[in-house]
């Protein structure tokens, strides 16, 4: 596994139990003491979390005002690299929540697993203090990704100048590759909303577990019911199980990454959607 950095004050707090689970996981001991741990949308009992050989690249991002912890990128399960995501949240240096996200769609229109092995630096990047949005307009702009989804305008995303969108690694906007797939189109984050129409997308247990505004990130965990569409026979119906990493800028998603599985249609919600932080502490 590569190294993480732990950094300092209330981040190493989290980053530390992390990137012991982390460790741990490899071992099949980790989560076992969690309170709660599920894998893509099914909670798991003690010892039956599927086993993990490797992280071959990751990214981990912290929110100390809701102690949760977010990790995006690649592990090795049954000697093949696998796009991965993870969700916890800590409390008293103990993991107490675990929720993963291992798909099985490792190449194909809406993957490239081989990409997550080089993982984008610019969501690591600090945004200058000026062009910087508080925790509030942070997740106003994640969310309105959903938003738009869910209404198939996409006039409602806040999406910036420069925005790309990456499925399971692979890049899905401005790539000529997508012209030879059954979509014939190349694609922008706008023209990928307004191709979901048929499917009548339905966004919900809208989540954002870490919102960190030096950075510019938002993380944000939901399932989206997209409907079986008439006349269109393609594969992927169902509900997608996401997590979503955004990078904005200025109010806007300057890049957004989605790691994600497709689980049956209208799937129960196993984490409950938390109230929204008073306005204190947005």
């Amino acid at each position: 596994m590569q190294g993480i950095d732990i950094g300092t004050g209330p981040s190493a707090a989290l980053r530390g139990p992390a990137a012991l689970f982390l460790e741990q996981r490899l071992s099949g001991g980790a989560g076992d003491r969690a309170l709660r741990h599920s894998l893509n949308n099914r909670s798991l009992g003690p010892g039956q979390a599927p086993p993990i050989e490797d992280f071959l690249a990751l990214q981990m991002f912290d929110d100390p005002v809701q102690g949760q912890v977010a990790v995006f990128g690649a592990a090795q399960i049954a000697g093949a690299p696998t796009p991965y995501a993870l969700r916890l949240r800590i409390e008293d240096d103990a993991v107490v929540e675990v929720e993963e996200i291992i798909s099985s769609a490792r190449h194909g229109h809406f993957a490239d697993v081989d990409q997550l092995l080089k993982p984008d630096v610019l969501y690591e990047a600090p945004v200058p203090a000026h062009r910087a949005v508080d925790r509030e307009r942070l997740r106003q702009a994640a969310d309105s990704y959903w938003q738009a989804l869910e209404e198939s305008d996409a006039s409602l995303a806040r999406f910036a100048y420069r925005c790309d969108r990456y499925d399971n690694g692979k890049k899905i906007t401005n790539n000529l590759s997508i012209l030879l797939s059954q979509d014939a189109a190349v694609h922008t984050p706008a023209s990928c909303i307004y191709a979901t129409r048929p499917a009548r997308p339905l966004a919900r247990n809208r989540r954002f577990p870490v919102l960190d505004t030096r950075l510019g990130v938002a993380v944000s965990f939901v399932l989206v019911d997209f409907h079986p569409a008439p006349h269109i026979d393609r594969p992927d119906c169902g509900t997608f199980y996401m997590a979503g990493l955004f990078k904005v800028s200025d109010g806007e998603i300057r890049s957004l990454d989605e790691i994600r599985e497709i689980i049956p249609l209208g799937a129960e919600e196993v984490w409950p959607a938390p109230a929204l932080p008073p306005s204190g502490l947005a």
